[in-house]
């Protein structure tokens, strides 16, 4: 949790504004180079377009955030760099669904996932599906993501007036609790029988979690905070 702050708020906004990233211009060589080399190592990645923020912040109890239009490329890039400072955040929506005997939903990622391994909450960075006219639905990507991944939406999971946001360096994690009727055993068999159903599904593990220590596997940084304002443990 060390160097993660998390602020309450009443909700998220985004816009898409013109022109591209600054650090897409000036590392285009760079950038396809590390996706041809990603490529090699996993073929199924796609070069799909996401959406990236360069100014983000807090106003009136609201996030706000413009973002910009980009490759998956330069996301790998600016991971392989080790995400060094260039001015860009990644500010995604995550679903915190909780149990009825009080444990929080995460998944491990697949294999052939660009995060192989990492345990964290269903989310996942914009794209344009989420956009409305330029608007940015960060809701709409949090229901999405969470219906894409699990299978759950409401009324099994019922979204609460809860949201946090988790600023963790270049992670801005835009987080709305979900509060689910089943318990903790009850829900991980539910939503491992809808991965049985998929033909490739993101998560290969179900993981619920009661506090951050229940995460034996690597995670996310914005994860252990998350679960504390969550869980309260």
């Amino acid at each position: 949790m060390s160097g993660a702050r998390v602020v309450d708020v009443a909700g998220f906004g985004g816009r898409l504004t013109a022109g591209p990233l600054a650090v897409d211009v000036a590392e285009a060589d760079a950038i396809a180079a590390n996706f041809a080399a990603e490529k090699a190592r996993k073929p199924k990645i796609f070069d799909g377009r996401v959406l990236l923020a360069e100014h983000v912040a807090v106003e009136d109890g609201r996030l706000t955030a413009d973002y910009a239009e980009t490759g998956f490329s330069t996301f790998l890039w600016w991971r392989a760099e080790g995400f060094p400072e260039r001015g860009v955040r990644n500010v995604f929506g995550a679903a915190a669904v909780v149990t009825s005997d009080g444990a929080a939903l995460l998944g491990r990622m697949a294999p052939h996932t660009a995060n192989a391994g990492k345990v964290y909450f269903p989310a996942g960075t914009p794209d344009r599906d989420d956009l409305r006219g330029e608007a940015v639905d960060i809701e709409g990507s949090i229901l999405r993501e969470l219906r894409e991944e699990t299978g759950l939406e409401p009324p099994l999971a019922t979204p609460t007036e809860q949201r946090f946001v988790v600023f963790a360096g270049h992670l801005v994690a835009c987080l709305r609790r979900f509060d689910c009727a089943l318990t903790a055993a009850d829900l991980k068999a539910h939503v491992e029988a809808t991965l049985r159903g998929q033909d490739e599904p993101e998560f290969d593990a179900v993981v619920l979690a009661r506090r951050a220590s229940d995460i034996t596997g690597p995670t996310l940084p914005y994860v252990p905070a998350a679960l504390e304002r969550l869980l309260g443990s």
